[in-house]
């Protein structure tokens, strides 16, 4: 959460990133685009890991495909940089315990922060160990931004945006899942499977689709 913070915060709201043309913002053509792909992903997700889905699992994955269109414009309001992918197989750990390094960039760009957030929480541990802890480190991940200078940006805020950001997950992993071009192995499908049942868990214990 800290190593977040210390993403989002030096250009939190910064208009000049909109200036980078390598970072890319949502735009309705965009979100439109997205939402017809994710829903088709939805459909190949569940098509291929049906079986290891339970029937909550798959209403959650169909209804945030049809959310997604909207909720790529929703919440425009603070964005930052974002890594989009940022999950445990694309950490790095040092030895201090604050020494740790992000890797796979592929899905840079420019939106709300809290995204990133959500995507951690909801897709790299267990979900009871999330639904104990989330309070606290979304928490210490606010703290850490008012400690790096961002202002004007409420614990209670932070905590809602990060309810909507949960839509990340089925996003990027019903994407991945469905058009990766790398060889399908026992050990993705595993990763996708878990990675979708938790983060729709977490849409339905905070009500994320709701709020979109």
């Amino acid at each position: 959460m800290l190593n977040l913070a210390g993403l989002h915060a030096p250009r939190w709201s910064d208009p000049t990133l909109h200036d980078l043309d390598f970072l890319e913002g949502p735009t309705p053509e965009g979100a439109a685009f997205l939402g017809d792909i994710v829903k088709s992903a939805v459909e190949i997700f569940v098509d291929r890991y049906g079986d290891d889905l339970g029937p909550d699992d798959v209403a959650t994955l169909q209804a945030s495909g049809e959310a997604m269109a909207d909720w790529v414009l929703a919440r425009p309001e603070p964005f930052a940089v974002i890594h989009g992918d940022y999950r445990l197989d694309n950490l790095m750990f040092g030895a201090d315990a604050d020494d740790v390094v992000a890797v796979d960039w592929q899905t840079l760009a420019v939106g709300p922060p809290t995204r990133d957030v959500a995507y951690f929480l909801g897709t790299s541990i267990q979900v009871d160990e999330r639904r104990e802890h989330e309070q606290r480190l979304v928490t210490a991940y606010h703290a850490e931004l008012v400690r790096r200078g961002v202002e004007g940006y409420s614990p209670d805020q932070c905590f809602d945006d990060y309810r909507v950001g949960h839509l990340q997950g089925p996003f990027i992993t019903t994407l991945g899942a469905a058009y990766a071009t790398a060889v399908r192995t026992e050990a993705a499908d595993r990763m996708f499977v878990a990675m979708a049942t938790r983060s729709c868990a977490a849409i339905r214990d905070l009500g994320s689709i709701d709020l979109v």
